[in-house]
């Protein structure tokens, strides 16, 4: 077989016993981006979604153990940094990335989206120094103000904020705007402005969308992309990320970091199983012809639990006895059997002619029509029935019955 390799990054940061932030959101962000993460562990913290209950520091001869180790057995060129507690913790990590020549992504974690600061001044200080030795910094609304003394209620002051950074600290920054900005944020690399917008997502669910961020931006650079659009493929990825956020715990939950990949991976499942039913279709033609009108057409939709729907671009047409499938398989397309599977929140749904035989089955109790769509195998709307399963056993098996 041959030997599969993986570009090896590193996070520098804390564990989040909740696993929704800290070097746990790295990892998941590594894994789904398709690189290989190692860790540095600055220090543990008893948490949850509702805060942070007790934080003990890791040893620094210990830290720069894992420094060096990592170091001399994986090499990561790309590293980010997440909880850096206090000042002495900061300069040593700065020390380690000018040593073994680290391309950084400085996350500096130095005041919460609540706005209240989580380390002292000498700790700000030191990672201003760092600061200095770092490919880009990513610092949230209340972090720039606090790094350029300037208030930040504008997209226009978070683009000051960021020329501020850009100059007096002579590094790349992204300044995140966050959900009271509208999800934008302002970039400057190489001088060059750049504005980043996503959605505005309402939720409280954003625990861990710091890290993901900066996870991403040093994933995606590991994997050859340049700054700027390492910045753009993971200004999207947590746009994704917060928007099929988890509601877990009794606080604010976490996003999801595998969302992204899980959605792409759901879509072509989803696919998958249509080609799979229209296979089982063409295989046994009456199946589906003794349901239709002649030359009617079907078509047939599969859902994934984001909310993502494959259909046929034409439909399934009968003739005669015969059935042509019409266009490619599509994502989310305007039709109405995609329009059906969404509104009554359906994972199979296939069209059909609202024939006598039809009636006759729901006569005899065979199949059970609804108009809510909470009960029952077809939906009845717009004159057309709607066969609605799970998998594609059971459409298989209820066609079946119907055509006995």
């Amino acid at each position: 077989m041959e030997t599969r390799k993986r570009p090896t990054v590193m996070t520098i940061a804390g564990s989040d016993s909740g696993g929704g932030a800290g070097l746990q959101a790295d990892l998941k962000t590594f894994t789904s981006l398709g690189v290989f993460g190692t860790t540095i562990v600055t220090g543990l913290t008893a948490q949850n979604t509702q805060g942070v209950y007790k934080v003990l520091e890791v040893p620094l001869d210990f830290i720069e153990a894992q420094f060096d180790v990592v170091m001399k057995d994986l090499s990561p060129q790309f590293a980010k940094t997440g909880m850096l507690a206090n000042s002495a913790i900061v300069k040593l990590v700065e020390k380690k990335v000018l040593e073994y020549s680290i391309k950084l992504v400085l996350d500096p974690v130095m005041v919460a989206k609540s706005g209240d600061q989580l380390v002292t001044e000498d700790t700000v200080e030191a990672l201003k120094s760092l600061m200095k030795h770092s490919l880009i910094t990513t610092p949230n609304k209340f972090e720039a103000e606090k790094l350029t003394s300037q208030k930040i209620n504008s997209i226009e002051d978070l683009m000051k904020a960021a020329k501020t950074i850009y100059e007096e600290h002579g590094v790349n920054v992204v300044v995140k705007g966050g959900s009271t900005l509208g999800g934008v944020d302002v970039a400057i690399i190489n001088g060059n402005v750049i504005t980043l917008r996503g959605d505005e997502i309402n939720t409280t669910n954003t625990h861990g969308s710091g890290d993901v961020f900066s996870a991403a931006i040093t994933a995606y650079l590991a994997k050859g992309e340049t700054l700027e659009n390492a910045l753009r493929l993971a200004k999207n990825y947590v746009n994704e990320s917060i928007k099929f956020s988890l509601s877990l715990g009794k606080g604010h939950g976490p996003v999801d970091p595998f969302a992204p990949v899980e959605r792409i991976v759901e879509r072509e499942q989803a696919r998958s199983t249509i080609e799979k039913i229209l296979w089982r279709i063409e295989k046994e033609p009456e199946l589906l012809t003794t349901l239709l009108d002649e030359e009617d057409k079907s078509n047939l939709a599969v859902a994934t639990s984001y909310g993502d729907v494959a259909s046929l671009a034409g439909g399934i047409i009968r003739y005669l006895d015969k059935l042509k499938l019409d266009g490619p398989i599509l994502v989310n397309i305007n039709n109405k059997v995609t329009e059906v599977a969404r509104k009554y929140n359906k994972k199979i749904v296939l069209s059909l002619t609202v024939t006598d035989r039809l009636l006759k089955k729901a006569e005899e109790g065979k199949i059970i029509p609804t108009t809510s769509g909470k009960i029952g195998d077809v939906i009845i709307e717009g004159g057309r029935a709607y066969l609605t399963a799970y998998n594609c056993e059971e459409l298989i098996g209820k066609l079946r019955d119907l055509v006995k």
